[in-house]
């Protein structure tokens, strides 16, 4: 199978691709230094901005936190949401989204919480996203911001499992983000990604990115992953119950514990998830090869 993480070398860091500050996205309340600085405390690789059509000067916050990587980005917000992350990025959003969507190269392009309503009610669909002509390199497949107690309470949903599967049993080969979406303090690092990474610096991240050489979480951590003639081994940090999901969202085996195991058979894709009392953890899938 096609796996994402068949070369294990590099080194794992997290952070998130989509985030605000108050300076200059009007539904944030946290200003830019505070939230870098608890970030920085908490001990995460790399920091996105991603404010609403407009790129957040980030100078200042690279000369006083040396030990962090950060991205720069924009939320595309003039219609259906898409985030545009690199080392650099220029003003895409100030084109029409499929316009920015064949410029965008080598940036990171995840469509921002397809489906935020729960009652089911349509933001992307599998159509629009095909209308496009340039798929982005994957969604979010968990939103943070969509997951705290008040947002829940207004009718917005966080978990985007469902429409993922929806997109990859359509032969779609998109990646599956968790980002925080950092808006308030209650937001900050309930959702993530795990980076595998060369070297720590702004275009290895967006390159392993794209690449799939990560996988989402809200807390439950990967300890190893390994595939071998069609047998696909996970190993998590703590103890949760796991699935392995296939076409149509099918769950192909599901157990119990910290380690799990399935012998693919003719499934075009087989991803992992699993859940326990230390989050959430999603990995990319793997896909058959023709």
């Amino acid at each position: 199978m096609d796996n994402p993480y068949s070369n294990p070398a590099g080194e794992w860091i997290r952070g998130s691709f989509h985030g605000h500050c108050s300076e200059n996205s009007a539904c944030s309340s946290v200003p830019l230094a505070l939230s870098v600085g608890q970030y920085a405390a908490l001990g995460v690789g790399f920091v996105t901005l991603t404010d609403h059509d407009i790129v957040t000067d980030l100078a200042a916050m690279r000369a006083t936190h040396d030990g962090l990587v950060f991205l720069e980005g924009f939320e595309y917000s003039s219609r259906e949401n898409v985030v545009f992350v690199g080392p650099s990025v220029g003003a895409l959003y100030e084109l029409p989204l499929e316009e920015a969507l064949r410029r965008a190269g080598d940036l990171l392009t995840v469509v921002c919480h397809p489906r935020p309503h729960a009652s089911g009610r349509d933001y992307w669909t599998r159509e629009m996203l095909e209308a496009l002509g340039t798929w982005p390199d994957g969604i979010e497949v968990y939103n943070g911001h969509y997951g705290i107690e008040s947002a829940l309470a207004s009718g917005r949903w966080p978990l985007y499992a469902e429409f993922w599967d929806d997109l990859l049993s359509a032969g779609h080969r998109v990646w599956g983000y968790a980002n925080d979406d950092f808006h308030d303090p209650e937001d900050f690092a309930n959702a993530f990604n795990m980076v595998l990474v060369e070297e720590r610096t702004p275009a290895a991240i967006v390159r392993a990115a794209k690449a799939g050489r990560c996988y989402a979480s809200t807390g439950l951590l990967l300890e190893a992953v390994g595939e071998e003639q069609g047998l696909i081994s996970v190993e998590v940090d703590a103890p949760c119950a796991g699935a392995f999901v296939g076409p149509g969202g099918r769950i192909l085996a599901k157990g119990e514990g910290t380690r799990f195991a399935y012998r693919a058979g003719a499934e075009d894709y087989v991803r992992f998830e699993a859940e326990g009392e230390a989050g959430r953890i999603f990995l990319q899938p793997m896909f058959r090869r023709n």
